[in-house]
């Protein structure tokens, strides 16, 4: 190897660093965008009459879930679909 060749391998192996060092510095100079406001509207309904306030630790009574919920996560069938036709 002649000593052009050196020098050239020395100059390219610097701007390969400096191009990576350079992308490293601007990536962590950027800074991070703000969070979106929140939404200007409310999902709270209003209160109608005869309507009462929840009580932290009331049972829940309007039988959305019922029965066991921590069972295992398996499909409705067991059963597995046939292959389509050709």
């Amino acid at each position: 190897m002649d000593r052009m060749d050196k020098i050239v391998a020395a100059l390219t192996a610097a701007l390969a660093a400096c191009a990576i060092g350079g992308g490293v510095a601007i990536a962590n100079a950027t800074p991070t965008p703000a969070p979106p406001p929140p939404p200007a509207t409310s999902v709270v309904d209003t209160p109608e009459p005869g309507d009462t306030p929840d009580v932290a630790g009331a049972p829940d009574t309007d039988n959305v879930q019922e029965g066991d919920q921590n069972g295992p996560e398996v499909p409705d069938t067991t059963v597995a679909p046939a292959p389509p036709g050709r």
